[in-house]
Parts: C-alpha cells; sequence; structure tokens
C-alpha cells in the first residue's frame, strides 16, 4: 500500500528516489543532496534533456509510511532525517518509529512491511485521540444522500465538491484529514458513481490490531535510487549516469543483486552511507 498525496502537492507526475550519500555529508545533508542531484535537474540547458529526472523534490517519507523504519535504540537520534514542510509551510511530523533517512546502520530493513504498520497505526492512533476532543462526525453517507436526494441542501453542485466540503467542514474530519498522518488515503472523491472514497478508519469497527493488520503493506516503497558514485538507477534496466551523455556513456553501471526492491539494495550498503528519500516532481 502507498500512501502518497501527489495531488495535495499540486503535482501531475512524481517520482520516489533514494539518494545514497556518503557519511561526511552528515555536516550539511542539503548542500550534499544539491549536489548529487545537480546533474539531472531537468529545467536547465547546462544538462541533456535525457539525464532530467527532475524539476522540485522535496524530503519525503517520514510521516506518510513511504520512508524508512527506525532501528531499535535509535529512535530520537539526532542523525535521523526527517519531512520538509509541505507545500504550505505545514509540518510534517514523522510517525513514531519512521523517518525520511539517516545512516544506512540506524535504519530497520529486517521486516518489509515495518514502516507501513508503524504509519497504518499512527493513523488508527491520530483519529481516536482526535474523537476524544471533538464532537462526533456525521458519516459522508450522510452527506452524499442528502446531495443526491435533497434538492435544496447543495443547489447547483454538479459534481459534489460543496457536499465534500461540508463533510470535511467538521472539526473532526478537518483535523483528522488535514494531518500527514491519515496518509492521503482521505481524499475525497467517487471511486464510481455509487461508491464515494471515506478514509478505511472512519468506519472501522475492529479492534486496532485487526485494523493495522488489514491495512499494513508487506511490499517495502521500490524507489529509484541515486547511487553514491552518481548512477541514477530505475530499477534493473535503467542507469544514467551524473557524469556523461547518456547515449555515449563508456561506463558499466551498477548491477544491484535484487531489483525490483529497492530496498534490499539498501540494505546492503556500508552502515555509514547516508540515504535519503526524496519525493520529486518529474
Amino acid at each position: 500500500m502507498l500512501f502518497a498525496d501527489t495531488a495535495k502537492e499540486g503535482w501531475m507526475a512524481s517520482v520516489w528516489v533514494t539518494v545514497c550519500l556518503p557519511a561526511e555529508a552528515a555536516g550539511d545533508i542539503e548542500g550534499a543532496l544539491a549536489e548529487a542531484l545537480a546533474p539531472f535537474y531537468l529545467d536547465t540547458d547546462d544538462n541533456p534533456a535525457d539525464r532530467g529526472m527532475w524539476d522540485e523534490r522535496r524530503i519525503r517519507g517520514g510521516s506518510n509510511g513511504m520512508g524508512f523504519a527506525i532501528a531499535p535504540g535509535y529512535m530520537d537520534d539526532p542523525r535521523l532525517i526527517h519531512d520538509d514542510p509541505r507545500y504550505d509551510g505545514a509540518p510534517r511530523p514523522s510517525a513514531p518509529g519512521v523517518c525520511a533517512g539517516g545512516p544506512r546502520a540506524l535504519l530497520d530493513f529486517s521486516q518489509p512491511h515495518l514502516v507501513s504498520e508503524r504509519a497504518v497505526a499512527a493513523s488508527w492512533d491520530l483519529w481516536h485521540s482526535l474523537s476524544a476532543v471533538h464532537p462526533p462526525a456525521v458519516p459522508l453517507a450522510v452527506f452524499v444522500d442528502r446531495w443526491r436526494n435533497d434538492p435544496d441542501a447543495f443547489p447547483g453542485d454538479r459534481w459534489g465538491d460543496e457536499m465534500f466540503s461540508a463533510y470535511q467542514a467538521q472539526p473532526l474530519i478537518g483535523a483528522y484529514l488535514d494531518h500527514p498522518f491519515s496518509l492521503g488515503m482521505g481524499y475525497l472523491g467517487f471511486l464510481g458513481p455509487d461508491d464515494p472514497l471515506e478514509h478505511p478508519v472512519i468506519s472501522y469497527d475492529g479492534t486496532r490490531a485487526a485494523y493495522i493488520r488489514d491495512l499494513t503493506s508487506s511490499n517495502p516503497l521500490d524507489t529509484d535510487v541515486l547511487t553514491l558514485d552518481g548512477w541514477w538507477l530505475e530499477g534493473a534496466t535503467t542507469a544514467v549516469h551524473a557524469f556523461c551523455e547518456p547515449d555515449l556513456c563508456p561506463h558499466d553501471p551498477p548491477t544491484p543483486t535484487v531489483w525490483p526492491g529497492s530496498e534490499a539494495y539498501l540494505a546492503d550498503l556500508p552502515g555509514d552511507t547516508i540515504l535519503v528519500r526524496l519525493h520529486c516532481h518529474a
């Protein structure tokens, strides 16, 4: 299960990439990212068009379950990397036990589902903590029924925009869906004409353990990887070198032993390698 909020960023196309940085980058992560990513910036005349991979980026993954699980004993380690603020400046706190990067030795690759499990748990805990301080919310189905059957409820609202806005204006719903721990799963719309979307936690009638079990993905996020030596890897077959014209590159690209499954590649890197997960507009 992937928890992307591309629409909220205003991006129509995006890519996830894990940037590998040397240990000495710890003192200036932003500077090291800028240097490593510069050869792949697409909005410039200095780089070949076929090497352009991104034009806007944010450190992401700690708040939405698309980052890394933190290894035992390192939960509060200052070397961990956390999400950049949201597009509107709002903070994106990391879910408990999750981060957007840090030295590889501080990250837990032992259980592929662990980062998803921790993010899903945070979504449950947030809903129940907010439910304790806000008035109960009217279910989305009630708003949809009024929109469809009461001509005076939302006049002229052909696509349901006003109806969805009224639903989200409820303090409990607004507070929950505006928080990153809702994991982007509360996007308001219709899967089909009779299938309005509501966040699964809102109508879930099972236990916390069952919710976590039902919503946790067993598959880790498979990202592009920017290696220490300047290769942008898109799976097993596509590799672009930072220092060459893509069609003229004389160098042999690295050959990860496992792909798809970039997490397996990352897990084998030296422990002091700094990993940073980025969400990029492409």
